[in-house]
C-alpha cells in the first residue's frame, strides 16, 4: 500500500480509536466562545463545543477542523492541540471519536463486506474508489487481512462527482446482484455491467466528508498515513503466515470486533460463506 494512502475516519486497527475528549455539555461553554465561533464559522452544531484538557481553552469542531478558544472569546487557535508532557496530539483523539461515530452510523447492509472464515477479531471500514489503482492494491491484500481475522467493510468513495463515468461505476458496483464480484472486477480493471438502483453512494460520500475526508489523497499529501500490512500485523501480534481462506458477507460486523476506517481514495441476512478470492 503506498505511503500516502490517507486514513480518513480513524487510524487503521494498528492504532487504538480514542473516545471524544472533554464530554462537557455545550450549555456549559461560555457564551463568548460560542459567539466568536458563530461569527467565524456560523452556527455551532449541537455537541460541537466542549471544554478542552487545556485549562481555560474550549474546543469547538468547525467544518473539518477544530478551534481552541479562550473563555472570554478574545483569542483562538485553529489547528491541533498537543500535550507536551504526554507527547500526545489531543485533537487527534477528538477526530477519532468523531470518525468512530461516523463509521458506526453507517448502515451495515449498505456496505460490501469481506469477512474472515472464523469470527473476526478486528474490523476495518474502507472508503474506497473502485477505479483507484491504490485501492486495487489494497484489495489484493484482503485475503491476508481476512486470514488474520480482519473483516474488511467497503463504503463508496468515488473520486469524481455525480454525472461522471467513475461515479457511475461505483453506482453500478453497489447496484450489482453480486456486489462482491462487481467490486473485485472493477478493481481488477474488468468491465462492470452498468446498473442503477436506490443506492448508498451519495450517503457514503457525505459520511466520509463528515468524518474529515476530502477529494482523495494528493501525492505526498497530508494527514495520517495507512501503515503497510506487515506493520499492522506486527502492531496487533497477528501472524502473516496464516492461511487465506475467508468468507464474504453482506451482514453486520461482529459486535466485539475492533473497528476502524481508512480511505484508499480521495471507507441484513446472516453471512454467506464463499471461497473465491478477489
Amino acid at each position: 500500500m503506498p505511503p500516502f494512502v490517507r486514513i480518513v475516519l480513524a487510524s487503521l486497527f494498528a492504532l487504538a480509536l480514542g473516545a471524544p475528549m472533554g464530554a462537557t455539555a455545550q450549555h456549559a461553554v461560555p457564551e463568548p466562545v460560542l459567539e466568536l465561533v458563530r461569527n467565524l464559522a456560523g452556527e455551532v452544531a449541537p455537541g460541537a463545543a466542549r471544554a478542552s484538557p487545556a485549562p481555560g481553552l474550549y474546543e469547538v469542531r468547525v467544518n473539518e477542523g477544530f478551534l481552541y478558544v479562550t473563555a472570554d472569546g478574545r483569542f483562538f487557535v485553529y489547528g491541533d492541540l498537543y500535550d507536551a508532557r504526554a507527547r500526545q496530539n489531543l485533537t487527534d483523539l477528538s477526530r477519532r471519536g468523531e470518525r468512530r461515530a461516523v463509521v458506526e452510523a453507517l448502515e451495515s447492509d449498505t456496505l460490501i463486506v469481506f469477512a474472515p472464515e472464523a469470527p473476526a477479531k478486528h474490523a476495518v471500514t474502507v472508503f474506497t474508489d473502485v477505479d483507484c489503482p491504490y485501492c486495487a492494491k489494497f484489495h489484493l491484500e484482503v485475503p491476508q487481512l481476512n486470514a488474520l481475522g480482519v473483516e474488511v467493510r467497503y463504503a463508496a468513495w468515488p473520486r469524481t462527482p455525480p454525472g461522471t463515468e467513475s461515479y457511475a461505476r461505483s453506482v453500478s458496483v453497489w447496484c450489482a446482484s453480486d456486489r462482491h464480484r462487481a467490486i473485485t472486477d472493477a478493481k481488477a480493471g474488468r468491465e462492470v455491467e452498468p446498473a442503477e438502483c436506490d443506492n448508498p453512494v451519495r450517503a457514503h460520500v457525505e459520511a466520509g466528508e463528515r468524518g474529515g475526508g476530502g477529494g482523495g489523497p494528493p501525492p505526498g499529501g497530508g494527514g495520517p498515513r495507512a501503515p503497510p500490512l506487515r506493520d499492522l500485523a506486527q502492531g496487533r501480534g497477528l501472524n502473516l503466515s496464516k492461511s487465506s481462506s475467508w468468507r464474504r458477507s453482506s451482514a453486520e460486523s461482529p459486535k466485539d470486533a475492533r473497528n476502524s476506517s481508512i480511505s484508499c481514495s480521495a471507507s441484513s441476512s446472516r453471512p454467506e460463506r464463499r471461497n473465491s478470492a478477489p
